[in-house]
């Protein structure tokens, strides 16, 4: 599989994955979904919709910032 292509959602309901930014590389999990990745301009190029989320239970991917899609 190539680049996943990833969009941001406004709302939880609309995402496959809920998303959460650890601070420590060994906390990752379940990152390679959307890394390597690119963020898309429209939901419809997206591959994968993501939402972002505050607390950590809450993620079903947690990733650090510096590989979060771009």
């Amino acid at each position: 599989m190539g680049k996943a292509k990833v969009f941001i959602v406004s709302y939880e309901s609309q995402a496959n994955h809920k998303v959460y930014f650890c601070d420590y590389e060994s906390q990752q999990r379940n990152h390679q979904i959307i890394s390597p990745g690119e963020l898309v301009k429209y939901e419809s190029q997206a591959d994968i919709k993501v939402f972002i989320v505050q607390y950590e239970s809450q993620a079903t991917i947690k990733i650090l910032r510096k590989n979060f899609p771009n």
